[in-house]
């Protein structure tokens, strides 16, 4: 691996744990709270592709894992990844490496804005809260077709966020085109 391939993953890794200091939001409909981080997941894909989005995530839910307090809300350690978010943890280097490789395959460099947004959206929200409402009601007492419905609750803002990840993802490609790297 490259040294400049390296660099992008401990950036990316960086932004992630960053987007965790915003504290989460708790809503009555799930157990689960609002997070901005799962943004940065999505950003991961669209900026860094399949190979190397997938690696910054998973190193840093490997760092989650051994205790370091990242996850949004200063959590950290194994029995995050057995509670009721735990769906939505195991969900995030698939989603990464689908945004990845589905930009790579149809939207190189991130070149229209309607196809980063629409992959995002498929693979950064929805997918990703479909298998957090399963986690959720494998997880707990709610049933999944409840569990279903609720996480609809994150649906307006997931939209945002992969409008914003996949805004800030083109214009970071188109610059970073045009110096050259």
């Amino acid at each position: 691996m490259k040294t400049k391939d390296i660099t992008k993953i401990a950036i990316m890794m960086s932004i992630i744990i960053v987007l965790g200091f915003f504290p989460p939001i708790p809503i009555s409909l799930l157990p689960v709270p609002i997070v901005i981080q799962n943004a940065g997941f999505m950003l991961s894909g669209l900026l860094l592709g399949k190979k190397n989005g997938t690696i910054a995530t998973l190193l840093f839910l490997l760092l989650a894992a051994i205790g370091f307090p990242i996850l949004a809300g200063g959590r950290g350690g194994i029995a995050v990844f057995l509670g009721i978010t735990a769906g939505y943890l195991f969900a995030y280097p698939f989603a990464t490496f689908l945004i990845g490789w589905l930009t790579e395959t149809f939207n190189p460099n991130n070149q229209k804005l309607i196809y980063a947004f629409v992959i995002t959206f498929l693979f950064g929200a929805v997918f990703i809260d479909f298998c957090g409402a399963v986690g959720v009601s494998l997880l707990s007492d709610v049933s999944l077709s409840k569990s279903l419905v609720a996480s609809l609750a994150f649906i307006p803002g997931d939209t945002i966020k992969a409008f914003l990840t996949a805004f800030i993802a083109k214009r970071l490609s188109r610059a970073l085109l045009k110096k050259g790297e």
